[in-house]
């Protein structure tokens, strides 16, 4: 029997966690919604496919903007519960990798926190180039790593390093932080037809009361993350996990523990030269 690839193991882990997402991760990703809808600009009677779409948060605010929002996820159950979501909406279950649209579709492509899940980001990019109209804007989020002011990532990589290793036997994944690079989202859209690239940073936090609040927000609606603490041995997990709950706790401001959880927004247009799809 093959090894699972990391596309499997990233399915399987949004798969077993779309009736908690909301309660948990959803409350930070949310955050950037708006800013995201932005820097698509004027969303009235466009249509808008929401790449990676998760519980569809962003297709919903997208609709209440006036758009026409689709919606596509790998994930059945999380397409299910975006559907329950947002019943006006349309969502499907597909690969990023393989956008079942015709050329030219859609006016906006949105990606909310997906690139670092997917096997093959770049074939993403191209795909949501060739779906977009020329002229179209692109816009998604990643989070920003440890060196740009993390701490969710300072915490937790940090613990890892300290009391276990970052060298885990997982299938071979892009780089967690690679688009949280200014120059290296401009090289890699610009090579995929989109032109205009800017990068902004947003704010975002995690706000709770405990640090077992933040850990279990991390072990029950992560997964990328989760794959590497899982990784670890028995003795070194506990050791991290009490790192982990020391760093939360460090974050406290009275009565409420926050963490900066800053992403790096992206946005672009595509250019009016032929896309090849992939």
């Amino acid at each position: 029997m093959s090894q699972p690839t990391f596309r499997d193991l990233e399915r399987a882990g949004w798969t077993s966690r779309a009736d908690v997402y909301d309660n948990y991760f959803a409350k930070i990703t949310a955050q950037a919604i708006d800013a995201t809808l932005d820097g698509l600009g004027d969303l009235d009677g466009k249509r808008l496919l929401d790449v990676a779409c998760g519980t569809g948060h962003l297709a919903g605010a997208a609709s209440t903007r006036g758009a026409e929002a689709e919606g596509i996820d790998f994930a059945a159950t999380m397409v299910a519960q975006a559907a329950g979501n947002y019943p006006a909406c349309t969502f499907t279950e597909g690969d990023a990798a393989h956008l079942p649209y015709e050329d030219e579709r859609f006016d906006a492509v949105a990606c909310s926190f997906g690139l670092l899940h997917l096997e093959d980001p770049d074939v993403a990019i191209r795909e949501a180039c060739r779906v977009l109209r020329p002229g179209g804007r692109c816009a998604f989020t990643v989070w920003c790593s440890p060196e740009q002011g993390s701490e969710m990532h300072q915490i937790i990589l940090g613990a890892v390093k300290t009391f276990g290793t970052l060298e885990v036997d997982l299938p071979a994944a892009p780089p967690m932080f690679r688009f949280a690079d200014p120059e290296e989202c401009a090289r890699v859209l610009q090579a995929s037809g989109f032109t205009n690239v800017r990068t902004k940073v947003l704010p975002l936090q995690w706000r709770g009361p405990s640090p077992e609040a933040f850990m279990e927000m991390v072990e029950k609606s992560a997964v990328r993350m989760l794959m590497v603490l899982d990784a670890q041995t028995e003795s070194a997990r506990e050791r991290i996990r009490k790192a982990i709950l020391e760093g939360a706790e460090a974050r406290r401001k009275n009565d409420e523990i926050i963490i900066a959880f800053p992403a790096m927004m992206v946005t672009a247009e595509r250019g009016v030269r032929d896309i090849q799809s992939s």
